[in-house]
């Protein structure tokens, strides 16, 4: 009877103990956001509740916290749950991860030498679709996948 109870404890506890895990989970957004930044530098999706504040991403893109002001960020988000930032005039596409109450950068990826001039984010799953006039490059979340198209 006692290796009865300390069995049914046993497996009691170790299903109090293990982690849940919800799958198949689709995080990605159906169509890019453009996001206008804030006086104080913040973007903020009300759609999904998403906000952050871009001054750092500025500093590393352009050298200058202040570069933000009257910008428009764009931002999407693609199936394994990455966010995928660029702006106008950026020469770089950012590939940032959630983190603890924060955006962690994973990947920049240098995608123009003289900057975007009018970009957009398509969503192209399993990738994300840059388009920048004729110029068309697909990302996934380690950078560009198969070059320019």
């Amino acid at each position: 009877m006692r290796i009865f109870a300390a069995l049914i404890l046993t497996v009691i506890i170790s299903t109090a103990c293990s982690s849940l895990k919800l799958s198949p989970a689709e995080f990605s957004w159906p169509i890019e956001s453009v996001m206008k930044i804030d006086k104080d530098g913040f973007v903020k999706e009300d759609r999904y509740s998403f906000s952050f504040n871009t001054k750092a991403l500025f500093i590393e893109e352009m050298q200058d916290s202040m570069a933000y002001q009257g910008k428009d960020l764009r931002i999407i988000r693609n199936q394994d749950g990455y966010y995928f930032i660029t702006s106008k005039a950026f020469k770089n596409v950012y590939i940032f991860q959630p983190a603890e109450a924060s955006l962690e950068l994973k990947e920049k990826v240098l995608v123009s030498e003289n900057g975007l001039n009018n970009p957009f984010l398509n969503q192209r799953n399993p990738y994300i679709e840059l388009v920048d006039g004729d110029y068309k490059v697909y990302l996934t979340s380690e950078g560009i996948y198969g070059g320019a198209k």
